[in-house]
């Protein structure tokens, strides 16, 4: 394996992709090392290892941490992964956008890639204002944290962190090595690993 990538490396179009593939990746470990203001990371740490078996535990287990950090990065990958599935499933039972995968050739994939877009932006929006709402209601936002404008800072920052790792995911499957989306899925879960 190591004589591999030795020899990928010598290639010098495969060496920028590797290379470009590699800084996305450490731009994805910093966002999830920047907090969101306005949020106790302390107690939402505490509480959501209280939930390490539940649904909110896997969900932080797939954003490498940065779910019970409150980052930037927190809602990752999964709106792109869950808006993926639900278009997939919609083109099989809505006949227009069926045809428009089938019959579509390469500008009908590029309609349905936009919409797929759109329906992640739409449910980041309701992750991220449902992880406010968990946060304000359990009291895990600092003191200053109440009023519009927090919520207005956290929600955005939520949304736009999560469709910053699309738009990186996508880069990565046009300029980089491999399917962007699997590899940063696959970074944030294996920084999990001590």
């Amino acid at each position: 394996m190591i004589q591999t990538i030795r020899k990928a490396w010598g290639i010098p179009e495969l060496r920028k992709k590797m290379v470009f593939t590699l800084l996305i990746l450490l731009i994805f470990r910093i966002g999830n090392a920047i907090t969101v203001p306005y949020v106790n990371v302390a107690m939402l740490e505490t509480y959501l290892d209280q939930m390490g078996g539940t649904i909110l535990g896997l969900y932080n287990v797939m954003s490498g941490g940065a779910f019970a950090q409150a980052t930037v990065f927190a809602l990752s990958i999964q709106p792109y992964i869950n808006s993926s599935i639900i278009i997939q499933l919609l083109t099989v039972a809505i006949p227009a956008l069926e045809r428009l995968a089938k019959d579509g050739g390469e500008e009908g994939r590029k309609k349905i890639q936009s919409i797929t877009r759109y329906t992640t932006v739409a449910i980041a929006i309701l992750q991220a204002f449902g992880y406010y709402i968990m946060m304000k209601n359990y009291n895990l936002l600092t003191a200053n944290g109440e009023g519009i404008w927090p919520a207005l800072v956290i929600i955005v920052s939520f949304i736009a962190g999560s469709s910053f790792v699309m738009w990186m995911g996508e880069q990565v499957t046009e300029f980089g090595v491999g399917n962007g989306i699997s590899i940063i899925l696959f970074a944030g879960i294996l920084s999990r690993v001590p």
